[in-house]
């Protein structure tokens, strides 16, 4: 943990507590939503294919795995209330945040896409999942591919728990996972894309818990001084 003084010039502050924790990730979540469907239709050049790997087309195509593949966004906002350190909700607000604006850049600047033309829904998926399935499909087009947002956006959350309830971090990954996996067997991705997801997950966890610094709002600022403590990290 990387310590600061309140006195430096450059430190974020640490404006969410309990109290606008719930309205924070709200807001949070509706802008990362802009953000995605902006850029999801919105590109400078042709989005184009990425190479299709022998690992791509030998993962199945399950579509039943899109309620999996869609339980994330109900996952993301439960982990994120489930954190009892607001330092560490703080952290992941912000890395959260640089997470949807750093990737809707990249899908803008250089925009790929998923041959989702070769899988079909076949003939015996019950309606409700082709209904679901067919409507993510028309909503969300097949570009915004590579790094998969989709992935590196559970897995920041899912970090949270390496520094508070850590007895709780090996269920919360192998949930990220399970999540990341769905992107596949729902041909949403393909493997370079959750790879690159999951560093682009790692790296934001790192920016935001080691390398930025911090500063309490000036009531919080006090109550540390009370405390005898003059920074946070």
């Amino acid at each position: 943990m990387v310590g600061m003084n309140v006195a430096e010039p450059f430190a974020l502050p640490l404006f969410l507590n309990k109290r606008n924790k719930a309205l924070t990730g709200w807001i949070v979540a509706l802008g990362a939503t802009i953000v995605y469907l902006s850029s999801n239709h919105i590109h400078l050049f042709t989005p184009r294919p990425l190479p299709m790997w022998a690992i791509d087309e030998a993962i199945p195509f399950w579509p039943q795995t899109v309620w999996i593949y869609l339980g994330e966004y109900a996952a993301i906002f439960i982990l994120f209330m489930m954190s009892d350190d607001d330092i560490n909700a703080n952290k992941c607000v912000y890395s959260f945040a640089s997470l949807q604006v750093v990737c809707g850049a990249i899908f803008v600047l250089w925009p790929t896409t998923y041959p989702r033309d070769l899988y079909a829904l076949p003939p015996d998926v019950d309606s409700l999942t082709r209904s679901v399935l067919s409507s993510l499909r028309q909503i969300d087009t097949p570009a915004n591919c590579c790094p998969s947002l989709h992935v590196a956006s559970i897995y920041l959350p899912a970090l949270i728990f390496l520094k508070e309830q850590r007895e709780k971090f090996p269920l919360v990954f192998a949930l990220a996972t399970v999540i990341a996996l769905s992107t596949l067997t729902t041909k949403q991705h393909y493997i370079i894309d959750v790879l690159l997801g999951i560093v682009m997950a790692v790296v934001l966890y790192w920016i935001f818990n080691v390398a930025v610094r911090y500063r309490p709002l000036p009531q919080r600022r006090e109550a540390l001084a009370q405390c005898g403590e003059v920074g946070v990290g």
